[in-house]
C-alpha cells in the first residue's frame, strides 16, 4: 500500500491472541486503531535516533521492535485498564460497589447486634436487681418469723413460770443436752430424713424457727458442725 508517496511495509510479531484482542479493543475505545497506536509506539521508541535506524541490522531491528511492541502493548493495557472504563474495569467497579454494599450491610448488622447486646446487658442488670430485692425480702421475712417464734416462746415461758410460781415450784429446769439426729427427730415427731432435709435446704435461722414450731417445748435447735450434734439455739 502507498500513502503520500511513501511505501509502508506490514510488520509481524508474536503476541498472545487474547492480549492482542484486548489491545485492539482498548485502541478502539480511544477512537484509534491498533496499527496507528503501534506506529506511534515505534516513533516514540526510535525518537531522535530515527535517522540512524538504517545503520541497525534488519533482524536485530525486528527483534527489538518485536520486544518493544510486546512491552508497550502490555504497559498500554495496564494503563488503559487503570484509567478508562473498559469492560474489565466496569466489572471491577461493579465488584467494588458490591463489596461496599456488603460492607455497609455488615456494618448495619454489627450495629444492630451491638444494640441487641446492650439490651440483653440491661435486662440482666434489671434481673440482678430484682433478685437482690427478693433476697433482701426473704431475709426480712426470716427475721420476722424468728421474732414471732421468740415472742410466742416467751409468752409460753411466762405462762409456765407463772404456773410454777403458783405451785410453789422452786429450782431451775435442767439444761437441755445436745441431741443426735435420731434424738431430735423423735423430739420433733418427724423422721430423721425430714430433719436432715430441712437442715440442708433451709438457712440456719429458718431451720431454728422450723424446729421451734415442731418442738413440744418451743425450743429452737441448731446443728453444730464441729460436734455433729443438735443443740438448743442460743
Amino acid at each position: 500500500m502507498s500513502n503520500t508517496g511513501r511505501k509502508k511495509k506490514l510488520a509481524s510479531f508474536n503476541c498472545d491472541q487474547r492480549k492482542w484482542e484486548q489491545f485492539i479493543a482498548c485502541c478502539n475505545s480511544k477512537g484509534t486503531t491498533a496499527t496507528a497506536t503501534l506506529l506511534e509506539f515505534i516513533d516514540l521508541y526510535l525518537g531522535d535516533s530515527q535517522d540512524n535506524a538504517g545503520a541497525i541490522g534488519g533482524n536485530d531491528l525486528d527483534e527489538r521492535l518485536d520486544s518493544q511492541i510486546k512491552a508497550s502493548v502490555e504497559k498500554y493495557l495496564v494503563t488503559s485498564n487503570n484509567s478508562n472504563a473498559s469492560p474489565t474495569n466496569e466489572t471491577i467497579i461493579a465488584i467494588c460497589e458490591r463489596l461496599e454494599k456488603l460492607e455497609s450491610e455488615f456494618s448495619n448488622e454489627s450495629n444492630e447486634s451491638n444494640s441487641n447486646q446492650a439490651t440483653v446487658i440491661d435486662n440482666l442488670a434489671n434481673l440482678e436487681q430484682k433478685i437482690e430485692k427478693m433476697t433482701a425480702r426473704m431475709t426480712q421475712l426470716a427475721e420476722a418469723i424468728i421474732k414471732i417464734q421468740d415472742y410466742l416462746n416467751n409468752q409460753q415461758k411466762r405462762g409456765q413460770k407463772s404456773y410454777y410460781n403458783n405451785s410453789s415450784y422452786s429450782g431451775q429446769s435442767p439444761r437441755m443436752q445436745p441431741l443426735t439426729e435420731e434424738g431430735l427427730a423423735k423430739r420433733l415427731g418427724v423422721s430423721e430424713e425430714t430433719v436432715r432435709k430441712e437442715r440442708i435446704n433451709l438457712p440456719p435461722p429458718l431451720f431454728v424457727a422450723w424446729c421451734k414450731n415442731k418442738d413440744r417445748a418451743g425450743l429452737g435447735w441448731e446443728f453444730n458442725e464441729n460436734t455433729g450434734f443438735y443443740q438448743p439455739a442460743s
